[in-house]
């Protein structure tokens, strides 16, 4: 296992289900930050519940996207 898989390893640990995070969508150039909530996690991936232009939506996100709130 390399350093990097071992350290998103970790990072993926650090968010647990039910957890409040910050993650922004970009539009363009922009980057709007989206509050939401961990709904679960998968091997190298984090699943959230966001609302994205006015709709509930459940996106798949690297750890490193995602802040705590």
């Amino acid at each position: 296992m390399s350093v990097l898989e071992h350290s998103n390893r970790l990072e993926i640990h650090k968010f647990k289900t039910g957890d409040l995070v910050i993650w922004h969508d970009q539009h363009g150039h922009k980057h709007i930050p989206a509050p939401g909530v961990v709904m679960g996690q998968e091997l190298d991936c984090i699943l959230i519940k966001v609302r994205v232009e006015g709709i509930m939506k459940e996106v798949r996100v690297s750890p490193e996207e995602l802040m705590s709130r």
